[in-house]
């Protein structure tokens, strides 16, 4: 329960540095008057338009890590990319820009496909393991009544016959 509450604190606390960090962004932008840029401004308000989908999807009872919920995670971190990009590249008017950002974004995603594949493989191997010991146990209780052999199948009937 003490877990609990910790992890909600922490996580409203992450939450008001991140939305404080992005108001100080808006206003230095506002302030050295580069919100006349269209693009910056268009990225402003899809900002906007994300945040309020995430809104919408956590009233309808959803989790903000659910199905619905990863697109708008996917398309914030594409939104991100410009950002990202004029930092180390200094070229925010890049024509190849969308481009490198695409493939940054695709790179992650096969490597956590490739991942999640591996897991969900090993994860099928060690349920195949454990599920073993059954079949073997009834195959020695076929064996014991003398039907082990191969082309055997018992008869299953879920309910009895008809009466005649």
């Amino acid at each position: 329960m003490l877990r609990m509450r910790w992890t909600k604190t922490l996580a409203a606390f992450a939450g008001a540095l991140l939305v404080a960090f992005h108001g100080w962004l808006l206003a230095s932008q506002f302030a050295d008057g580069r919100l006349v840029e269209p693009w910056l401004v268009f990225r402003w308000i899809l900002a906007v338009a994300l945040i309020a989908s995430l809104v919408a999807i956590r009233r309808q009872g959803a989790s903000l890590l659910g199905r619905k919920s990863i697109a708008i995670w996917v398309l914030a971190a594409l939104l991100h990319g410009p950002a990202i990009a004029a930092d180390f590249g200094g070229a925010l008017d890049s024509p190849a820009l969308p481009e490198v950002v695409a493939t940054i974004v695709l790179q992650v995603v096969v490597k956590t496909a490739v991942l999640a594949l591996g897991l969900w493989i090993l994860v099928g191997i060690f349920a195949r393991r454990e599920r073993r010991p059954l079949a073997s146990a009834t195959a020695s209780a076929f064996a014991a009544t003398g039907t082990s052999s191969a082309s055997f199948s018992p008869s299953f009937s879920p309910r009895p016959p008809p009466r005649a």
